[in-house]
């Protein structure tokens, strides 16, 4: 869904991001940039939560129901 908006942006930042991610306007680099600050902070909470849960591998938990 789309939503009309209006945004203060340095223009030199935008020329730039649209020049490096090879983008030709300004909707798409916006949309691009949101995306990548929501893909890296799921990134930044996957790592956080990383090596919390039951404490074993996969490997000694399949081993664990063979033994059961």
């Amino acid at each position: 869904m789309a939503m009309r908006t209006t945004l203060d942006i340095d223009g030199r930042l935008l020329r730039q991001a649209m020049s490096r991610a090879q983008l030709r306007t300004k909707t798409e680099t916006v949309e691009r940039g949101l995306e990548e600050l929501i893909n890296a902070a799921r990134r930044r909470s996957l790592s956080l939560a990383r090596g919390k849960g039951y404490g074993m591998t996969l490997r000694s938990f399949l081993r664990s129901r063979k033994d059961e």
